[in-house]
């Protein structure tokens, strides 16, 4: 059974920009933004927060204490009358994380949040969820916040921003492309060569009103071969289910002594739509987006947006 280990945002407690800089880019000025990292908390994943919290009912319906023994061990205090906090969840892995907060800087009416994630050689026998959490003054809360990382730490967000950027080009474009996945199975003994069989698909949306409406996307059942590098997952090669009369052989031979499995699911009712509504409700809250409905062309639309309590 996998067993998991909340990982405590730690690292820096102190005020991690302490002077005000101002710059000139493109006409309109760029001011870093002072912050402070607050250690000792832990994600209690009842509810998944967008990337800003500004008030401490939504902070502890996300977060908990974490209070350790010694001087440093009591959570830093957050006033969200003076403050609010800007977060980042990774998913749960194997590999040891750790998120390092970079700097923060406003420009116009938007706060860019850069920061790097430091990942280990070696998997380990447990499984941890990093996150981190940085208190930024109240005169900046109604910024939008926009997350700055091009690096895909895990599996998962590597397939992504390959069907995304690979896949999902070759359809007629919308407003946002969503990637899909549903695991079949996966070797990651060699980093070099990650093997992740599964079914993939993108669908293109365009919103209207509460409804994203899908005007294109396809489905592509096949094998993605991933590559660890000190800096991430990449997606290195895609072996994909042929078309047409080629379709049962290719599958066949691809998935292997993982066809059967391949076919259970492919085959389960419903399993497609749990996986959109469960995929979107993450996309859609990681995105801040607004719709609660969504649309396959043909077919009416159904909700995918989990109610509160």
């Amino acid at each position: 059974m996998k067993k998991s280990v909340f990982a405590f945002a730690t690292l820096l407690t102190m005020v991690a920009c302490v002077n005000k800089t101002t710059t000139n880019v493109e006409n309109e000025e760029i001011d870093e933004v002072p912050f402070e990292v607050a250690k000792n908390y832990f994600f209690n994943k009842l509810k998944t927060p967008g990337a800003k919290i500004t008030t401490e009912e939504e902070f502890k319906g996300s977060f908990a204490m974490a209070t350790l023994l010694g001087k440093e061990g009591k959570p830093t205090a957050i006033d969200f009358d003076k403050q609010f906090v800007v977060n980042v969840i990774l998913r749960e892995s194997q590999w040891q994380m750790e998120i390092n907060p970079l700097k923060v800087e406003a420009k116009g009416d938007t706060l860019f949040y850069s920061y790097d994630i430091k990942v280990s050689d070696e998997k380990q026998s447990s499984w941890s969820q990093p996150i981190s959490i940085i208190i930024i003054d109240k005169e900046f809360e109604k910024k939008e916040v926009v997350l700055l990382n091009d690096q895909d730490i895990d599996y998962y967000q590597a397939v992504q921003r390959y069907l995304v950027n690979e896949i999902g080009k070759d359809y007629t474009q919308a407003e946002y492309c969503v990637p899909f996945w549903d695991k079949v199975a996966i070797d990651d003994s060699d980093p070099k060569d990650i093997k992740f069989w599964g079914n993939f698909w993108v669908s293109n949306y365009n919103q209207v009103g509460d409804t994203l409406k899908c005007i294109s996307g396809g489905n592509h059942p096949g094998l993605m071969h991933i590559r660890k590098t000190d800096k991430g997952f990449k997606v290195t090669a895609f072996d994909q289910v042929a078309d047409g009369s080629e379709n049962l052989s290719s599958a066949k031979k691809i998935f292997g002594d993982k066809y059967e499995a391949f076919q259970k699911q492919s085959s389960s009712d419903g399993w497609r739509e749990q996986t959109i509504i469960d995929q979107l409700e993450d996309y859609a809250t990681r995105h801040n987006l607004t719709a609660t409905m969504y649309q396959d062309f043909g077919w009416p639309a159904k909700s995918f947006k989990i109610p509160l309590e």
